[in-house]
């Protein structure tokens, strides 16, 4: 039999509707089956509890309510709140509950070591000092040849000691070194097969060359570093030599607490080291504050010390020029003037240092009015310092008297030709006395001193 048109569409159109029911609509015929036997009056309750649409939206905001099913006959099962309220009060719970099951409760944060933080026996393998039997991480090695400073070639002496490192401490740890830090950048340390690098110092600086790695290590386990007077030297070498400013940093500090602790059996060492090169950085900072030191103590410095023998001109200079002398302080004056006797014996022998450097009314002119105060101290300044001069061969000649950088030595000589005029004047010398300065003073100034000593006393006579 054919099927007519109309009948075709409509078998049509009923597939169509089958297909487009959607998993609610079977959801739904589902329950509707389940509950045929249910009476028309309770109909419209069932309808209401099963709203899927409202029972899904309640499921995924976490609002289902248990309460609307049936969980007779189920063992109720706490909350997380429930049970953290439970086991709060009796904390032995917890521990029964670790060892059973190996958990813990909800908001509990387990105690764990600091993720950067080592055991003593892993960081002692990161030690430039490790010996145990373990194998140190080091990856690379320092070859220090230490040399005698003997001028001899046939005696100098070499000794080879090599340290086992690591690169990541020595180029980028907190003390890292600028010197290792190029290296381990540079073409020639890819092409080093060795992992090694080889320095030379001399014998006395290589002896400090493990506490530089306790340094750059950052105060490891087995050696605590300090700057001491015994190594600051080697320190500040090393320190120069592998660039770690934090090093030559330390060690200035160490070296002005030094100082502000007024040790002068050390400032000897140091005004050695510092004053060759006035251009460097430390020595900028350091010289300046021994000079300070140094007039404050002058009075303490022994007129034949190390010390004062290792100035130089220009720094004593400085010193002097910085002392303080009390009005009736008179054994402090003689006394800068016995040093600067002593030191221009020493250490000054140009006569053209001597008239520049000390010569100018800065120095000298302060020391004449001090002097003055008392003859005694006054006589004694003069006769050391002609007698210096004249030792020297200083004394002025006449074709020097033009030449300006001498007109200091010509006030000098003058100045001290007032105080022997002026102890002539005021009193008559012992015989021991006159023989001192007849002996110590050139001949001109003497006679000078007596021409105007007796003129002096003529007019005065004259005039009574």
């Amino acid at each position: 039999m054919t099927n007519t048109a109309e009948e075709v569409e409509a078998v049509n159109d009923q597939g169509l509707k089958e297909e487009e029911m959607t998993d609610d609509d079977d959801i739904a015929a589902a329950a509707n089956s389940r509950n045929e036997g249910a009476n028309d009056n309770n109909m419209d309750d069932t309808e209401d509890f099963f709203d899927w649409e409202k029972i899904v939206h309640e499921a995924d905001n976490g609002e289902d309510d248990s309460s609307s099913f049936d969980m007779e006959g189920v063992e109720d099962v706490p909350t997380d709140d429930e049970l953290l309220d439970y086991v709060s009060d009796d904390e032995s719970v917890l521990d029964d509950w670790d060892e059973q099951i190996g958990m813990k409760a909800k908001g509990y944060k387990p105690e764990l070591p600091p993720p950067n933080e080592l055991s003593e026996d892993s960081r002692a393998l990161l030690f430039w000092r490790h010996e145990g039997e373990e194998k140190s991480f080091s990856d690379w090695k320092i070859k220090v040849e230490a040399e005698t400073t003997d001028d001899d070639d046939d005696c100098r002496e070499t000794n080879v000691t090599i340290y086992n490192v690591h690169r990541l401490t020595l180029a980028m740890g907190p003390k890292k070194s600028g010197y290792f830090e190029a290296l381990l950048q540079s073409d020639s340390y890819s092409e080093n097969s060795d992992c090694m690098s080889t320095v030379k110092l001399p014998k006395e600086i290589a002896k400090q060359f493990p506490e530089f790695l306790d340094y750059l290590y950052a105060q490891p386990l087995e050696s605590k570093f300090v700057i001491n007077f015994e190594n600051w030297k080697s320190m500040k070498h090393l320190a120069n030599y592998f660039l770690v400013p934090r090093l030559t940093e330390a060690v200035a500090e160490f070296i002005e607490k030094d100082m502000e602790d007024y040790n002068l059996e050390h400032m000897e060492n140091y005004i050695s080291e510092f004053h060759r090169d006035i251009s460097d950085d430390m020595s900028r900072r350091i010289l300046p504050k021994a000079v300070l030191i140094c007039a404050e103590l002058l009075q303490s410095i022994e007129v034949d010390s190390p010390l004062l023998m290792s100035i130089p001109p220009a720094m004593f200079r400085s010193i002097i020029r910085r002392v303080q002398i009390d009005e009736d302080d008179n054994q402090m004056a003689l006394h800068t003037c016995s040093l600067i006797a002593s030191y221009l014996e020493h250490n000054v022998e140009d006569r053209s240092v001597f008239g520049i450097y000390f010569c100018e009314y800065l120095i000298l002119d302060p020391l004449f009015y001090y002097l003055d105060k008392s003859e005694d101290t006054a006589i004694e300044f003069a006769l050391t310092w002609f007698g210096l001069m004249t030792k020297k061969g200083w004394n002025l000649e006449d074709d020097d008297e033009s030449c300006f950088r001498f007109l200091y030595i010509e006030r000098v000589n003058r100045n001290l030709s007032f105080i022997i005029r002026d102890y002539l004047r005021s009193k008559t010398p012992s015989l021991e006395m006159m023989e001192r300065i007849v002996r110590g003073v050139p001949s001109d100034i003497v006679a000078k001193c007596f021409r105007d000593s007796v003129a002096e006393a003529r007019t005065s006579r004259e005039r009574g």
